[in-house]
């Protein structure tokens, strides 16, 4: 009997492994697809949350309210890129330039000293030959970017989908586990969402803050270009740290064509910004939205990116804080603290 109850045992701990193994294979297999509708979901929320405030305000149906905010949104998009858009490219194509004959600069003179050529003696040609290629690849990532527009499409369209009727996704996903877990997992869910949507208020006003500080910065500097390399550095830092350190490098590149002091004046400005970003206004507005500690949020980054290219760095941070949320509430609280009162 307790022969049989072993096999039994082992025949189900053999087939859970195997559909963990499936699932991480699917996964893989699909990941392009749902990081995809992750990102979805997130503006989706995001959305949702938005229509809710103008529900509030107005006193409009949800509906209306949505769409509403959608119309507000394509107006004010759509008119800064038909009063900007046209300026904006010709900076773009400029700062690329000037990204190219930085690179070339920099290759030359690493070549002009003893040890750029003993360097060259001991890489291999293709090895060496990366840094001059470096500069021809930056129109060919932009016009992948550009070539991205179907994605786009799918990306909004799944939104809105969701954002006009997040109940109907939330309820189905629900009845598909046990009938005592349904309440515990639409509350989790809830969570989930609401936590998406501080996390992602919190990060755009950081963005907006970065962006507007080191655009007057800049200006007051006298780098050419200021109110580009602004957004330039408010967009990347929507992927914290990292991007960060990325937004910084346009700037820095198109100081250089102004001479070394313009250089130093930048770094320090870079520098300066960060430092307010990173000990005053980020806990200013962490407080209020979602905290994930430094290093959980760099690791993630390193480990989706490296798993999943761009989309899993840019999607690592959200998904580290949605995946704390799920964390607590399903483990900690539901397994580990289940039954335990806590002290007051």
């Amino acid at each position: 009997m307790s022969s049989e109850r072993d096999q039994h045992s082992i025949a189900v701990s053999l087939r859970i492994a195997l559909l963990g193994g499936l699932a991480l294979l699917l996964v893989w297999l699909l990941s392009d697809v749902l990081l995809l509708v992750f990102a979805s979901i997130l503006f989706a929320c995001v959305l949702h949350a938005g229509a809710g405030k103008v529900h509030r305000w107005t006193g409009l149906s949800r509906g209306w309210s949505l769409l509403l905010l959608i119309v507000v949104l394509l107006t004010v998009f759509g008119g800064a890129i038909w009063l900007r858009g046209p300026e904006i490219g010709n900076q773009v194509a400029q700062i690329i330039k000037a990204f190219s004959q930085e690179l070339q600069q920099l290759k030359e003179y690493v070549l002009s000293t003893s040890w750029g050529e003993t360097v060259r003696d001991k890489v291999s040609g293709d090895g060496w030959s990366i840094l001059g290629r470096a500069g021809s690849y930056v129109p060919s990532v932009f016009g992948s970017v550009l070539g991205l527009g179907s994605t786009l499409v799918i990306l909004i369209a799944t939104s809105l989908f969701f954002a006009i009727s997040p109940g109907l996704y939330r309820d189905g996903f629900v009845r598909l586990l046990p009938l005592e877990w349904r309440p515990r997992g639409r509350d989790v869910l809830d969570e989930m969402g609401e936590g998406l949507q501080l996390w992602f208020v919190g990060q755009f006003a950081d963005m907006v803050v970065v962006a507007v500080l080191t655009g007057i910065g800049l200006y007051v500097i006298g780098v050419p270009l200021a109110v580009t390399l602004a957004l330039f550095a408010g967009l990347l830092n929507f992927v914290p740290y990292i991007g960060a350190l990325a937004g910084s490098l346009p700037a820095l590149l198109v100081a250089a064509s102004q001479g070394s002091h313009v250089v130093l004046y930048t770094a320090i400005l870079i520098g300066c910004v960060q430092l307010l970003e990173g000990n005053v206004i980020a806990p200013l507005i962490q407080k209020r939205t979602v905290d994930l500690p430094p290093a959980l949020t760099i690791l993630s980054q390193t480990i989706l990116g490296s798993l999943f290219g761009v989309l899993g760095l840019i999607l690592a941070t959200p998904l580290t804080a949605a995946a704390m949320i799920f964390v607590r509430m399903v483990y900690v609280e539901s397994t580990l603290e289940k039954g335990v009162t806590r002290p007051e």
